[in-house]
């Protein structure tokens, strides 16, 4: 196999590694150089060192899950459980819910217009709407953390800013657009980093600057003096370099050092996917205690790829031969499987020391766990729920958020009965970017002036192309107060 390896390109070494780099249009030329604020006082709370997402990839229902409603096609074995006045769980879906559900704040109001994955998938990471005409120019919204805070990194600060877990394992695609590749997110990959790091058996950091030095051979074509491949070669280089300095770093090995009892207890052990969420959330606890740089945490929750476990349009719950085919899993797999590896997550951020004498480290990290749009409030001819735009829930946790409260009511999953904050209309991702960048200390009011294409990027968008017609441009400012 370490033969293999020496013959592999820089991409091929990076993707063996189980590590990835967000892709960039790679054009130094458009780099914004105006970066202005516009008008309006807001409100910047700068109440979080770190943020962790957690992306539920396919959409958990809210009628079994998280906005519980029973109707006639509810089973009977679900053993609801009421957290607060506002809040009923399921305990054989969610056997652990003490450790993470009273200690969560709901929002279940969002709205999503993009009905297709890979429309809402793409809002989630860029904190806007699709729009084909501009997307190569556009970055991931944790691509702009990374620019931001760009400013407190220290010295010995090796991992990237911006770290996503898992993010191989779906469809759909996005870096750092118009920003320097070095805010590009680099992509971890559970099904091949801890054996290829974690173990003896493992790459060692010798054998890697060995090959490293074997594939460093863009000199080798290029004309004395000259770029080999024009200036896209020094923008990739700075991707690969950023790899390497994380690979090779004695820390990131040390966030892969995980016991066979900690696998077990976030259930990464019985987990068949691709990617398992047991030991994302166990890395991304890992990273975040390494303090080596890494500010904002992508995981995906994919497990075996295509549009995720929770993609249920058939045979919810069912088991056998009646049980869902392919990368989706029965509700009474997909959703205990979360459960575990997210109970475990929370108890330990609430547990493990913060930075700060006297906080934890879930008091310094705002979690949040979102989805791509909500499931309709009927169930179709095949026992399952379709995409529906209307009403979902996310949920969120630490860092100033008050937990035990759900903001916003809805009428049985069908509407919106009260939005719950300060605005006529609902809230959407891109509230969910505002809130996230409010967090970090980040102005959401700002704007890009020069761009590739001439039209100014907002920090947040009040008047998107395939959005409503407008968006208050605000966080969620509910979840604190």
């Amino acid at each position: 196999m370490r033969n293999k390896i020496h013959n592999l390109s820089r991409r091929d070494l990076l993707k063996f590694f189980g590590v990835t780099v967000g892709a960039t249009i790679a054009d130094s030329a458009a780099w914004p150089r105006k970066i202005q604020a516009q008008s309006g006082k807001p409100i910047i709370r700068k109440n979080a060192r770190n943020v962790v997402v957690i992306q539920n990839i396919g959409a958990m229902s809210p009628p079994e899950c998280l906005d519980f409603h029973e109707n006639k096609g509810t089973p009977n074995d679900l053993d609801i459980q009421k957290v607060n006045s506002d809040f009923s769980i399921s305990k054989a879906l969610f056997p652990n819910y003490e450790k993470w559900a009273p200690k969560a704040t709901l929002v279940r109001s969002m709205q999503e217009n993009g009905l297709v994955h890979f429309a809402a998938f793409y809002h989630s990471l860029a904190g806007r709407a699709l729009n084909p005409a501009i997307m190569r120019e556009i970055p991931a919204f944790g691509s702009v953390v990374a620019m931001e805070l760009e400013k407190e990194r220290r010295e010995n600060d090796v991992f990237p800013t911006f770290l996503t877990i898992d993010k191989w394992n779906i469809r759909c695609s996005i870096g750092s657009g118009m920003l320097p590749p070095r805010f590009a997110n680099i992509d971890l990959s559970t099904a091949n980093i801890f054996d290829t790091f974690g173990n003896e058996s493992g790459v060692t950091p010798s054998v890697l600057a060995r090959h490293w030095e074997a594939l460093n051979r863009l000199s080798e074509v290029s004309p004395a003096g000259k770029d080999p491949i024009g200036e896209k070669a020094s923008e990739f280089d700075a991707h690969y370099r950023y790899a390497y300095g994380l690979l090779t770093d004695p820390r990131f090995r040390k966030t892969l050092a995980l016991t066979d009892e900690e696998k077990k207890r976030y259930g990464a052990d019985t987990d068949p996917g691709a990617a398992k969420v047991g030991l994302a959330l166990l890395l991304a606890r890992n990273i975040l205690t390494a303090d080596a740089g890494a500010r904002f945490i992508w995981v995906s929750n994919s497990y075996n790829g295509s549009n995720g476990s929770f993609d249920h349009h058939n045979n919810m719950f069912g088991r056998g031969a009646l049980a869902p085919k392919g990368p989706q899993l029965s509700m009474y797999l997909g959703a205990p499987r979360l459960d575990r590896a997210l109970s475990n997550f929370i108890e330990d951020m609430s547990t493990m020391p913060g930075k700060e004498p006297g906080k934890t480290m879930l008091d310094e990290t705002m979690v949040v766990m979102m989805h791509e749009f909500g499931r309709t409030p009927w169930w179709n001819s095949v026992g399952g729920r379709d995409h529906y735009p209307y009403c979902y829930t996310d949920v969120y946790w630490g860092a100033g958020v008050k937990p035990g409260r759900v903001i916003g009511k809805t009428d049985n999953n069908v509407k919106v009965t009260d939005i719950g904050w300060a605005h006529k209309e609902q809230p959407m991702k891109d509230h969910i970017a505002s809130t996230i960048y409010s967090a970090l200390g980040i102005d959401y009011t700002k704007k890009i002036a020069d761009t590739p294409s001439g039209r100014a990027y907002e920090y947040q968008q009040t008047a998107p192309l395939g959005g409503p017609a407008f968006i208050p441009r605000t966080a969620i400012d509910e979840l604190f107060v």
